[in-house]
């Protein structure tokens, strides 16, 4: 199916027309394993992949690491602004690079 097919299969709202699909105890947990690894509802994931979407499994982290990345991206974004208008602090981005490094270092390891 060609991109262009996909795209506008996945335009037109409501869906009207339902497949159903039996499976196995065991097809059925796999299912909704991958569907879990990908962040996905099982009928969504089902969608995607037999419209032609590649999916990838979304890390999972615990919810203070997200809230450190969206304090460091608020920090990120303040130093730009008075990079950009020239009162910045070298001081302040070495300190939020280190920062940076030491959590990239805890998610890829």
């Amino acid at each position: 199916m060609t991109e262009d097919a996909i795209a506008s299969v996945k335009k037109s709202r409501p869906r009207p027309h339902r497949i159903n699909v039996r499976y196995s105890q065991k097809e059925y947990r796999h299912v909704v394993e991958q569907a879990r690894i990908a962040n996905l509802k099982p009928a969504t994931m089902l969608r995607e992949l037999s419209l032609g979407s590649c999916l990838t499994a979304v890390p999972r982290f615990p919810e203070d690491v997200y809230r450190a990345i969206r304090s460091m991206g608020g920090n990120i974004n303040q130093l730009a602004r008075q990079a950009n208008s020239g009162h910045g602090n070298p001081k302040q981005v070495d300190a939020l690079r280190a920062s940076v490094n030491d959590l990239l270092k805890v998610l890829l390891h």
